[in-house]
């Protein structure tokens, strides 16, 4: 499946959650960064690693998440908290070079193995700015 739209919807909103599924976008981008005020961070984690979880179908949509900068103290618990829903991909921004997405990578292939999934599995789309 060729990805050709997608649409980002804020992991702490359960209402935007449910109707992104009806929604015609090819791909959907939970987000953990932006669109999540630090105070919801936790709450955001939940939400977005349970609507992995329920909604494992991905022939029709497949689902993203953008986790927040890995020099951002919250990374790793973005990271942590959505693999065991198996994204489709990870959304890395504010990349300033190739050692970030390569730092990712590794600790994808870690999570991966945890999970029991194949390792490099996970795509990653790396956001420059």
């Amino acid at each position: 499946m060729s990805v050709r739209s997608w649409l980002f919807v804020p992991g702490d909103s359960e209402r935007k959650l449910i109707k992104s599924l009806g929604n015609p976008a090819d791909a959907l981008i939970l987000d953990l960064e932006d669109a999540v005020s630090d105070d919801r961070q936790t709450i955001a984690r939940e939400m977005t690693g349970d609507f992995l979880i329920n909604n494992s179908d991905r022939s029709r949509q497949k689902i993203w998440v953008r986790i927040n900068p890995l020099d951002h103290e919250f990374a790793l618990f973005d990271l942590a908290a959505v693999m065991p829903g198996v994204p489709d991909g990870i959304v890395l921004p504010k990349v300033y070079s190739a050692i970030e997405v390569n730092r990712l990578a590794d600790f994808l292939s870690a999570l991966e193995a945890r999970e029991g999934l194949g390792i490099g599995s996970t795509k990653i789309l790396s956001v420059a700015t």
